[in-house]
């Protein structure tokens, strides 16, 4: 429950800096979630860095995160 508010409240202020619509808003906290998530599959041992990449860069071109580049 917390990782979500702290994800809600990093989207808000990105989006008061940067002026960005509801829809670009959403995509940016679905990725962080994304991210989140397979740090922690890769943290356990479920998916390897190899998978990790391929998986990211999907999950870059799903949800089109704002600030994109700043995660390669």
């Amino acid at each position: 429950m917390y990782m979500i508010a702290e994800m809600e409240a990093m989207a808000e202020k990105i989006k008061k800096e940067h002026d960005i619509t509801n829809k670009e808003n959403k995509n940016e906290v679905e990725y962080k979630m994304s991210l989140k998530m397979l740090k922690i599959f890769l943290r356990r041992g479920i998916i390897d860095d190899v998978e990790y990449a391929q998986i990211d860069a999907l999950n870059r071109e799903s949800f089109s995160p704002y600030l994109k580049e700043v995660y390669v």
